[in-house]
């Protein structure tokens, strides 16, 4: 008798085999039935679950910026130390985590600047808007810690802008010279540089 799979487990199935159908022919060369295949389900299964390309395309962007963010959020409520220590955490996790996704982050961020460059305003905006949501969270982070007095006064959106753009060039890095990542991995860098944004409290400067 066939295995029962309910419906969010069956999306998830179904955003996994696109990203890995993405990452080996990007955006504009992927096809709902590739995407079938790459499931092993029928093209009209796919349909059920993703009226679009476009949709399978948020849902992957949003499965693999929600699991790096979910990640790193928890790596930072776990850390200890002060409130830099733990936004190296949260940094380090997040960097932890592109290293598995390398090829289909890097897949994502060339669909997003196709569709800029097409004009596509719609799937752009649903794109910025997921990218938005994630500089939110961290914000988020970053506004509690002040909050709580554990650091003085920042700008805490542009230094969570920062942090995403700095990540976002590291995706670009750990595809086209993986072992210059794994260096930045090893060392620590862009984590402890991350950190130094954040001002902790009473800090003399």
């Amino acid at each position: 008798m066939p295995r029962l799979v309910d419906r969010t487990e069956r999306q998830q199935e179904l955003t996994h085999a696109a990203l890995a159908v993405f990452a080996e022919r990007g955006y504009h060369g992927a096809t709902m039935q590739a995407v079938a295949d790459r499931a092993g389900v029928s093209k009209g299964s796919v349909y059920d679950y993703f009226n679009s390309k476009e949709e399978l395309l948020i849902g992957a962007a949003e499965l693999i910026v929600g699991a790096l963010m979910d990640q790193s959020v928890m790596a930072f409520e776990r850390s200890e130390g002060n409130i830099r220590e733990r936004v190296e955490h949260l940094v380090g996790s997040i960097l932890a985590g592109i290293d598995d996704w390398a090829e289909v982050c890097l897949s994502l961020l060339q669909v997003w600047a196709e569709l800029g460059a097409a004009g596509d305003r719609p799937l752009r905006d649903l794109m910025s808007d997921l990218y938005r949501r994630s500089a939110d969270r961290l914000q988020a982070v970053l506004d509690a810690a002040v909050a709580a007095g554990e650091a003085d006064p920042f700008p805490t959106r542009a230094a969570a802008l920062a942090v995403m753009a700095a990540i976002d060039g590291t995706v670009l890095q750990a595809t086209m010279v993986p072992k210059e990542f794994h260096r930045v991995l090893e060392s620590g860098v862009l984590p402890r540089w991350c950190a130094q944004i954040v001002p902790i409290h009473g800090e003399r400067t």
